[in-house]
């Protein structure tokens, strides 16, 4: 199972998530559930990367971990992983066996 732990802060704004695990829905290269969190937070990463120069982005393979935290934030970084962690959420909603989403303050 996929472990997602969203971290806020006092306001309740996203500033992190902590993804763990696999998800267990089908052999590896073939899970779609994986592939789908492995894109969004990679896609999400990558504007990130773009739009708020001050951010940590880290991958364990042997883990399986990934980890991105905001150390600065803007409008459009807020939206970026408000939006991921929506995503993720749908996923949960349609494979809800294969993952889960913890909010973290």
């Amino acid at each position: 199972m996929i472990t997602v732990n969203v971290y806020t802060d006092k306001s309740e704004k996203i500033n992190g998530v902590f993804i763990s695990g696999h998800s267990g829905y089908d052999e590896n290269g073939k899970d779609i559930v994986c592939s789908a969190v492995s894109t969004a937070v990679l896609l999400t990463t990558s504007l990130i990367e773009k739009i708020c120069p001050k951010y940590i982005f880290e991958t364990d393979e042997k883990k399986v971990t990934m980890s991105l935290k905001l150390l600065e934030s803007n409008e459009v970084s807020n939206i970026a992983i408000d939006n991921l962690v929506k995503f993720l959420e749908s996923v949960k909603e349609d494979y809800t066996k294969y993952i889960k989403i913890k909010y973290i303050k």
